[in-house]
C-alpha cells in the first residue's frame, strides 16, 4: 500500500516539475540566452523535484539533506539524462520520423527508472 501511494503522488510530482522547468525557462528566455535560461530552469525545478522527492513522495524524515544522498541523486540525475538521450535517438534510429513516439518512449523509460532508482537507492531506508 505505501508503494502505490509513493506512485500515485510521483505520477502527481512528475508533470509538475516538468510544467515548472517550461514554465520558469518561457519566462526567462525573454530576458536571457536560451542556455542560460535552460540551465537556471533545470536547476530550479531539479531542486523541487529533490525537496518534493524526498519530503512528500517518499516521507523521508530528517531536515537536513545528507551528503551521500544527494550525491546518488545527482548521479542518479546525470545516468537518467543519458538514459533519455540514448532511449530518445535509438527510437529515432529505428523510426526515423517518429518524434513524438521517441520523445515519449524516452520519458516513460526515463520515469520509470528515475521511480525505481529514487524509492531504492536514492532515499533508501533501512527498512525500505
Amino acid at each position: 500500500m505505501k508503494v502505490k501511494k509513493e506512485i500515485i503522488r510521483y505520477l502527481i510530482v512528475t508533470p509538475f516539475v516538468g510544467a515548472a522547468d517550461f514554465g520558469i525557462y518561457f519566462l526567462l528566455i525573454r530576458f536571457l540566452p536560451n542556455s542560460v535560461s535552460k540551465g537556471i530552469s533545470y536547476i530550479i525545478a531539479n531542486g523541487a523535484d529533490y525537496l518534493l522527492n524526498k519530503y512528500w513522495i517518499f516521507k523521508r524524515k530528517q531536515k537536513q539533506a545528507a551528503a551521500p544522498e544527494v550525491g546518488r541523486y545527482f548521479i542518479l540525475d546525470v545516468v537518467l539524462f543519458v538514459c533519455n538521450v540514448g532511449i530518445n535517438q535509438l527510437s529515432l534510429y529505428v523510426w526515423p520520423h517518429a518524434v513524438f513516439l521517441a520523445l515519449a518512449i524516452a520519458s516513460a523509460v526515463t520515469a520509470l527508472l528515475s521511480f525505481i532508482f529514487k524509492k531504492w537507492w536514492v532515499f533508501k531506508t533501512s527498512s525500505a
